[in-house]
C-alpha cells in the first residue's frame, strides 16, 4: 500500500483530513513543529519531512500552508504524487494582501491566542461553517504547537518559489477568498469551493486524487 502523507493548513491538525478516503493507501499524518525564529519555508518544510519514511514510495497531500510545505518537499524528495490542495504551488499565486501584511511586519509581534481570534472571527471565509465545524476549527487551532502562529506567517510571507515539481497536482475551489482562484492555473477546479473544502467538497476531492493514484497504489 501507498504511503500518503497529508500536511494540513497553518494551525490545524490531522483531523482536518477525516473525510479524506483513499484506495490501497496509508493516511499518515505530518505534525507541526514550531518554526525557528526567521526559519524560511523551505528549511522548515524540509525539517517537516524528517517525518517521512522515504525508503518506500510515498504521495503527498497538503492543504494551505501544507500545500506549501508540500511543493517545498516535493522538490528535495521524490514524491510519486503531491496533491496541494487549496494552496499554492509558486509564490506569485500568493495574494497582494500578503505582501500588505510583509511590508505592515505587525504579524511578528502577535501572540498565538491573538492569531487564533483573528482566525475565528474570519472563519467564514475560511469556507467554515455551522457550530460543528466551528467548534472542530477551534480546537484544532488551540492544539497547535506554542509559539507557532508568527513563525508560519514568516514562513508564507518570505516564501520565494516559482518552482514546480512534475508531480505537483493541484486542486483549487472557485470559491477560496483566502487564496482567490482567479491568481491559480490549477489542474483540477471545485465549483463553488472554499478553502476549507478538503471537509465540506471532500467527495471530489477523494474522487480526484484516487484517479490520479490509480496504478501507483498495490
Amino acid at each position: 500500500m501507498l504511503n500518503v502523507y497529508c500536511i494540513p493548513g497553518m494551525g490545524v491538525d490531522g483531523r482536518l483530513f477525516k473525510n479524506l478516503q483513499l484506495e490501497n493507501c496509508n493516511i499518515l499524518h505530518v505534525k507541526w513543529l514550531t518554526p525557528v525564529k526567521n526559519e524560511s519555508l523551505a528549511d522548515y518544510a524540509m525539517r517537516l519531512s524528517a517525518q517521512i519514511d522515504t525508503s518506500q514510495p510515498f504521495a503527498l497531500a497538503g492543504v494551505s500552508f501544507g500545500g506549501m510545505c508540500s511543493v517545498e518537499i516535493a522538490k528535495k524528495l521524490n514524491p510519486v504524487k503531491t496533491f496541494v490542495i487549496s494552496s499554492c504551488k509558486k509564490s506569485s499565486e500568493l495574494p497582494w494582501k500578503i505582501t500588505l501584511w510583509k511590508n505592515f511586519r505587525l504579524y511578528k509581534y502577535l501572540s498565538d491566542s491573538r492569531y487564533i481570534s483573528g482566525a475565528m472571527l474570519v472563519r467564514k471565509q475560511f469556507g467554515v461553517t455551522g457550530d460543528e465545524q466551528k467548534e472542530r476549527f477551534l480546537e484544532m487551532l488551540k492544539a497547535a504547537p506554542e509559539n507557532y502562529f508568527s513563525g508560519a506567517v514568516h514562513c508564507i510571507m518570505n516564501w520565494q518559489n516559482e518552482h514546480v515539481p512534475e508531480t505537483i497536482v493541484q486542486i483549487h475551489g472557485t470559491a477560496d477568498q483566502v487564496l482567490p482562484h482567479k491568481k491559480i492555473d490549477c489542474h483540477y477546479k471545485i465549483m463553488r469551493g472554499t478553502h476549507f473544502m478538503i471537509v465540506n467538497r471532500s467527495k471530489e476531492i477523494n474522487a480526484i486524487i484516487n484517479k490520479e493514484l490509480e496504478g501507483l497504489t498495490g
